[in-house]
């Protein structure tokens, strides 16, 4: 009988922190669909007029073919400015999503999502903090392949090109895959960037402040207040300090 490979650790919770941090930066960066609309108005209203215009002279000269042309190239136009426009902001938003994952894994080792979710990333010889150079790697393979399948995807249904599609599909399986392409308790990501991803053990943190210098010193401080205090009252008593 075959040993089963076991599933990565803490596989859920891990997915669950890659949606929260996508999540929040793409909130933080929705005012960017603000812009894009404006441009897309902006250069409908200038088509509309053009059109209108070719149009107009197109009655007049009794060149009716010359005047559905317009209008086809005008819808046109204004179509490939959409798609670019939405292109521009999922491009925008998926670098900043990538930049939001490297600064956080590189300086903090763990990112809102793994906040939430008590995760935190370290390397696997031991140091705390992940060095940029991993950290761009799993930025790379974590973000930006993903984010360029769903790029591509787009592309393709708003163009209407099957090759575009295609290519979307297998970056976005790519992407499915390595996290699932096991090797024991593993992303393939996780062991090509030498970083293990594990859970924040609050119990040994808050036993590591309780034996800290700092804490030893602040409830001695605690017990000298007090001691101050109660020799205070044995002194002057509850009545007040005497006249």
């Amino acid at each position: 009988m075959l040993p089963q490979t076991l599933p990565p650790r803490h596989l859920g919770r891990r997915w669950v922190a890659r949606l929260l941090d996508w999540l929040l930066v793409l909130v933080l960066t929705s005012p960017l669909w603000a812009l894009a609309l404006g441009h897309v108005k902006h250069s409908a209203a200038l088509s509309a007029a053009s059109v209108a215009d070719d149009s107009v002279l197109g009655v007049f000269s009794a060149r009716w073919d010359d005047a559905g042309d317009s209008a086809a190239a005008g819808l046109s136009e204004v179509w490939g400015d959409v798609t670019l426009s939405v292109v521009a902001v999922m491009v925008a938003q998926v670098l900043a999503v990538a930049l939001y994952d490297f600064v956080a894994h590189a300086w903090f080792g763990r990112t809102v999502g793994k906040v939430v979710t008590s995760l935190s990333v370290v390397s696997v010889d031991g140091t705390r903090r992940v060095r940029p150079a991993r950290a761009l790697a799993r930025s790379v393979l974590t973000v930006l392949l993903p984010g360029a399948g769903w790029v591509a995807l787009l592309v393709g249904a708003l163009r209407l090109d099957v090759v575009w599609v295609l290519v979307g599909v297998v970056l976005l399986a790519v992407s499915f895959i390595e996290c699932l392409a096991l090797r024991g308790p593993s992303c393939w990501h996780d062991r090509r960037t030498r970083t293990v991803v594990q859970p924040v053990d609050w119990a040994a943190k808050v036993n590591a402040v309780r034996n800290s210098n700092a804490w030893s010193l602040a409830q001695g401080t605690t017990s000298r207040v007090l001691d101050r205090g109660r020799s205070l009252r044995d002194r002057f008593g509850t009545g007040g300090p005497p006249r």
